[in-house]
């Protein structure tokens, strides 16, 4: 267990500094570059609470993975016709490239952990994605440039603090001593 909190701890503390870097770019990002973000990111949920629904047995996580996952690709779909629409693509960034390294440690380490230990690592990982995910989509609410981009990202955002939300909700359950054993 203290292994796991230290790999959490370390990843984040890496990817936050990257993103601290990045954050400080977002205003130099193009509109394309973050739509790559979102779509990053969007896929990194997608298959943060895959895993979820494949290793617990537990109702509520499933039903929290299952939201996840299937509003995550909604967005991931209403992006991609909004890229359709306009004719454009979306585009790779340092900060896209830092969260598709980030999702990939954060799916080997979920993967490495034992049935209980499970929950508690995918909500920590959940509380922290979609804390700074909130923070990165209001940044980038402030500095897009494309009226359609802007309206894509104010109409996602309430989805990502409604997971964050449950997220934290679930953590507290799941942290009550004697949960799950």
């Amino acid at each position: 267990m203290n292994e796991r909190r230290r790999r959490i701890a370390c990843g984040c503390l890496l990817l936050m500094a990257h993103i601290v870097g990045a954050r400080a770019q977002s205003r130099s990002l193009s509109d394309a570059q973050m739509v790559g973000v979102l779509l990053t990111a969007n896929q990194a949920e997608i298959a943060a609470g895959q895993i979820a629904l494949r290793r617990t047995r537990s109702t509520s996580l499933r039903s929290f993975a299952t939201r996840i996952v299937d509003e995550n690709a909604q967005i991931a779909q209403e992006t991609n016709d909004m890229l359709r629409r306009l004719g454009a693509s979306a585009q790779p960034s340092s900060m896209s490239d830092a969260l598709a390294r980030q999702s990939r440690d954060d799916t080997e380490m979920l993967g490495d952990e034992d049935e209980y230990a499970f929950a508690q690592a995918y909500l920590e990982r959940e509380v922290d994605f979609l804390g700074r995910l909130v923070n990165t989509v209001d940044d980038f609410i402030r500095s897009t440039h494309s009226a359609d981009v802007k309206v894509l990202l104010v109409r996602v955002r309430p989805a990502f603090t409604l997971h964050l939300d449950q997220a934290r909700r679930l953590q507290l359950v799941f942290q009550r001593p004697g949960f799950g054993h």
